[in-house]
């Protein structure tokens, strides 16, 4: 005789079968009762490499670092209740940067909604703001061969048209556990292919006329982009490329001659404005760039897919297409460049603010430099939000070598950081991984650090006593600045980075390239913890902008 047990143990086995058959490989489990059909079936699936995480928003911010690392769908499996909230935070960020999670939430059948029921509550539409789609099952029955097609289906609209997390709502009725193996899923699910996509050649050659020959930029923009196309673009209209610390162009061997990796540093100043900005990606991490491009006659902006990203509300053309083919094509189209001067104009300001930027240079300069001159080839640095990707920004340079850059910046935050970096790390895909973090960041997180549990990676923390981006902000000036935004804490950083059996080693600024480098030789997660002082770092962050930005030292 089949029981409800043996039901749950089929459906949920068809379900997680049809997800790896459509190409899903990680799945991420916190523990809890009502979800036991679907984590067995994970942790049994040999096609799938499962991992158990305690803490559900840990888990959820380890999914999003294994899915930015891969760009594959990650499951997401937790029970019911508030497990399912503790979400919401790496869900939100998935949606706004557009990265691929599966969400099973396991679920009380319908007799038990809306009745008081122990740990329910309707969680179909918790997450519906930032869900692509969005599926309720039906509790376990015996016809399970549409499961499948389902799940194709799923791991199809994680990817596109826009890249998002979805999620299934997954009742099951007690008991949970079956009595029997469950049979082996006997559906196949459909094929996908995605499409790429571009302009037509009348309009590649429309577009082609309206840029060449005048005097433009290419904005690489805070997301990830394809190095050699763009390059190639920038070489036929002998345009300067203002590279994001995100964007991928930096670092690499490419042709970087055209690059420039300090414009932040310049653009603070009356550079007047080009005469068409070319934006591949998303809005730029600098707040000085932004700006300056909203000054250009004319601003053009590439998205890869449906999203809309012109926060300025400003652009007067916006193209949904393959940026690699759109540069490509557009590169084969150009017939006339900008004059010399423009370009050179701009890399003269690039190696006069390189030259301020190491004369002020301030303590975080001196770390970027030795992070990125330390780091192996291929490897990943991950970096924190506020300060950290603003200093990286500012102080990275280019350099031959490849390195993945990594950041949290869809929506910017600082929870989850050090989970998304373990997730990421633990993709396998990179030869040594460095996360550079404030206190604030490594603070918000402190469960992360049981991700990284198994892993060899390191963290600099670099401490800075609390909230130091609000020093340039105006509410630096009030009275309640201290306890209300600063807000430095009162932590015993070597107790925490214990607790999971991680070590814990105090270092300077002048000794961090070796102590990275001993770090990286041995397995095992290392906290360097260095002592910013956040008084001289604001001071020479102020000198090295306000010699970059005065009208003498800048003509690009």
């Amino acid at each position: 005789m089949t029981t409800q047990g043996d039901l749950n143990a089929a459906w949920a086995t068809a379900l997680i079968d049809g997800l790896a058959q459509a190409g899903v490989g990680r799945a991420v489990i916190s523990p809890g009762s009502r979800s036991t059909p679907l984590a067995l079936a994970c942790l049994r699936h040999p096609n799938l490499v499962s991992r158990v995480l305690l803490d559900e928003r840990v888990a959820a911010f380890y999914a999003l670092g294994l899915a930015r690392a891969e760009g594959r769908p990650v499951i997401l499996v937790c029970t019911s209740g508030s497990a399912v909230a503790n979400w919401y935070p790496a869900v939100a960020e998935a949606d706004a940067a557009r990265m691929p999670l599966i969400l099973l939430t396991a679920d009380r059948p319908p007799e038990l909604q809306d009745c008081g029921a122990n740990q329910t509550f309707d969680q179909r539409a918790l997450f519906a703001p930032q869900l692509r789609a969005a599926h309720t099952l039906p509790p376990a029955e015996s016809g399970r061969y549409w499961l499948a097609a389902l799940a194709a289906r799923v791991v199809s609209q994680t990817q596109w048209p826009l890249a998002g997390p979805v999620q299934i709502n997954v009742p099951f009725r007690e008991p949970l556990l079956e009595t029997v193996p469950p049979p082996p899923a006997a559906s196949l699910p459909p094929q996908v292919l995605l499409p790429r996509l571009t302009l037509a050649p009348d309009a590649i050659a429309t577009l082609a006329r309206r840029i060449e020959g005048r005097r433009g930029v290419i904005l690489a923009g805070a997301e990830p982009l394809p190095p050699e196309p763009l390059v190639k673009l920038a070489e036929a209209l002998n345009w300067p490329i203002i590279a994001d610390p995100l964007s991928g162009l930096r670092f690499g061997p490419h042709d970087r001659e055209r690059v420039i990796a300090r414009a932040d540093l310049f653009l603070r100043g009356s550079v007047p404005p080009a005469d068409i900005v070319l934006r591949f990606g998303a809005f730029p991490v600098s707040k000085a760039v932004g700006q300056w491009q909203a000054r250009a006659a004319e601003r053009i902006v590439v998205s890869a897919d449906s999203r809309w990203p012109d926060p300025g509300r400003d652009a007067a053309m916006m193209i949904h297409a393959d940026p690699a083919l759109l540069a490509e094509s557009l590169a084969e189209s150009v017939t006339r460049q900008a004059a010399p001067d423009w370009l050179h104009s701009w890399q003269a300001a690039e190696r006069r603010s390189a030259a301020l930027a190491e004369r002020f240079s301030a303590p975080e300069s001196d770390l970027f430099r030795a992070a990125i001159e330390t780091l192996p080839e291929g490897a990943l640095l991950f970096v924190g939000n506020s300060m950290m990707v603003r200093d990286l920004d500012d102080f990275s340079g280019t350099s031959d070598k490849s390195l993945t850059i990594m950041c949290n910046r869809g929506l910017s935050g600082i929870d989850g950081n050090v989970s998304t970096f373990f997730g990421a790390v633990a993709s396998g895909r990179f030869p040594a991984a460095l996360a550079l973090v404030g206190d604030l960041t490594f603070l918000h997180d402190l469960g992360g650090l049981a991700a990284g549990q198994s892993l060899s990676a390191t963290i600099g923390l670099l401490d800075n006593g609390g909230g130091g981006i609000f020093d340039y902000l105006p509410q630096q000036t009030l009275p309640e600045f201290i306890p209300g935004w600063l807000t430095p804490q009162r932590a015993d950083i070597a107790a925490a980075t214990a607790v999971w059996g991680h070590i814990y080693r105090p270092t300077e600024s002048g000794r961090f390239a070796s102590s990275l480098a001993s770090s990286l030789a041995c397995p095992g997660v290392d906290v360097l913890h260095l002592a910013i002082d956040r008084a001289g770092s604001a001071a020479r962050h102020r000198a090295v902008w306000a010699a970059s930005s005065s009208s003498e030292e800048t003509s690009a």
